[in-house]
C-alpha cells in the first residue's frame, strides 16, 4: 500500500472516530447519557455484521476454503476483549473526568508498542521508537492544560477505583487490537469480508450476553430503546463505520497505525470542540499537534523502515570464498594454455 493510501485510510478512520466522540457529546441530556450503553455497543456490532454480510451478497463473494469452525475461534478472543473494553469505558467515565482519561490513554500507546514488538514479533527501527516517544509527548502536551484546569483532587476511593478500571480498560483495548491483528493476518489469504463476519459475529454474541446480564431487568421494564434520540442512532452508525475502518487498518497496516488514528481523532475532536462547543485553543494544544505531525512523518519515512536481517544478505567472507574458488580454475586454464604454447614452439624448433 502506498504512503498516500496509508495516510488517507488513517485520516478517514480518525474522522469517524472523532465524529463518534462528538455525537456522544451531542446525545447527552443535562450532561448525562440517557440511554443504555450496552444496547449501543450491541447495535454497533450488529450493524457492522449486517454491513459485511450485505457486502458479501452484493459482491457475490464465495465462502473461502480457509473458512472453518476451528479457525473461527481465532476471532473470538479479540471480540470478547472488545466487548469488555467497550462497556468498561462508560463505567470509567463515572469515576474519572475526560481530561484524566485522556492523560491515562497515553499508557495505551506504550503498551501497544510493547505488545506489537514482543507479541507480534514486529521489529521497530530507531526512528520508529523515536516517533512513538514523540507521539506520547505530543498527546501529553496537547492535553496538559485540560488536565491541570479540570482535574479535581479527590482523596476518596472512587478516584483510585476509576484509575484502576481505566488501566484495565487500556490493557484490554491493547490486547484486543493485537489479537485482532494476529487473527486477521494469520489468514492473509482469507477475504477481509469473511474475516470480519466471523469477528463481528462473535461481537454480537458477547455483547448480547453482556446486554442480558447487565441491563436485562432494565430492558424488561423500560424497553430496548429507552432514552434514544436521533443523535443516538447517529452514534451507532458513525461508530460502526469507524470500527470497520479500524479493522481495515489492522488488516492492511498495523497496530501502530491504529494508535496514530486514535491520536489524530483526539486532535480533531479538540479542534472541532473549538468550533461547536466554545472550547478555547491553547498554546499546549498547538505544540502537541505539531509534535504529533512530526512523529507521524518520522514513523512513515522511508528511512524508518526496518532493513532485512543480516543473515539473508551475502556476507563478505562468502563473496571472497566464491572468488577464491573461481580464481584457481581461471589460473589453471591459463597455465594449460601456456603449456600447450610451449610444446608447439618446441616442435617447430630446428633440429
Amino acid at each position: 500500500m502506498e504512503l498516500g493510501q496509508k495516510v488517507a485510510l488513517m485520516l478517514m478512520a480518525a474522522a469517524f472516530l472523532c465524529s463518534g466522540n462528538l455525537c456522544i457529546i451531542a446525545s447527552k441530556v443535562d450532561g448525562l447519557v440517557p440511554y443504555s450503553s450496552t444496547t449501543v455497543t450491541f447495535l454497533v456490532e450488529g450493524l457492522k455484521l449486517s454491513a459485511m454480510l450485505t457486502a458479501i451478497i452484493v459482491t457475490h463473494s464465495t465462502v473461502p476454503s480457509q473458512f472453518h469452525v476451528r479457525t473461527s475461534g481465532y476471532y473470538a478472543v479479540p471480540a470478547l476483549l472488545n466487548a469488555l473494553e467497550s462497556n468498561l469505558n462508560y463505567v470509567v467515565l463515572r469515576y474519572l473526568d475526560a481530561a484524566t482519561v485522556s492523560v491515562l490513554w497515553n499508557l495505551k500507546i506504550l503498551l501497544t508498542a510493547v505488545l506489537f514488538h514482543y507479541v507480534l514479533k514486529q521489529k521497530l527501527s530507531e526512528l520508529h521508537k523515536l516517533a512513538i516517544v514523540l507521539l506520547v509527548l505530543g498527546v501529553l502536551t496537547s492535553q496538559s492544560d485540560r488536565f491541570h484546569s479540570n482535574a479535581v483532587i479527590d482523596g476518596s476511593h472512587h478516584m483510585l477505583l476509576g484509575i484502576m478500571l481505566a488501566l484495565l480498560g487500556l490493557t484490554l483495548s491493547s490486547c484486543a487490537s493485537v489479537c485482532a491483528e494476529w487473527a486477521l493476518k494469520r489468514q492473509s489469504d482469507c477475504s477481509f469480508l469473511w474475516q470480519s463476519v466471523q469477528m463481528y459475529g462473535f461481537g454480537v454474541l458477547f455483547n448480547g450476553l453482556g446486554l442480558l446480564l447487565i441491563d436485562g431487568k432494565l430492558l424488561l421494564s423500560d424497553g430496548f430503546f429507552y432514552g434514544y434520540s436521533g443523535w443516538t442512532m447517529i452514534v451507532v452508525v458513525v461508530n460502526s463505520i469507524g470500527g470497520i475502518f479500524m479493522a481495515c487498518i489492522l488488516k492492511y497496516l498495523d497496530n501502530i497505525a491504529c494508535v496514530y488514528s486514535h491520536s489524530i481523532a483526539m486532535m480533531f475532536t479538540t479542534f472541532l470542540s473549538m468550533l461547536f462547543f466554545a472550547f478555547s485553543p491553547s498554546f499546549e494544544f498547538g505544540c502537541g499537534l505539531g509534535v504529533l505531525i512530526i512523529s507521524m512523518y518520522l514513523y512513515h519515512h522511508p528511512l524508518a523502515q526496518v532493513l532485512p536481517d543480516e543473515e539473508s544478505l551475502p556476507s563478505s567472507s562468502t563473496i571472497h570464498e566464491k572468488v577464491d574458488v573461481d580464481a584457481p580454475s581461471l589460473g589453471a586454464k591459463k597455465m594449460h594454455k601456456y603449456k600447450e604454447l610451449s610444446i608447439e614452439m618446441r616442435e617447430i624448433e630446428p633440429l
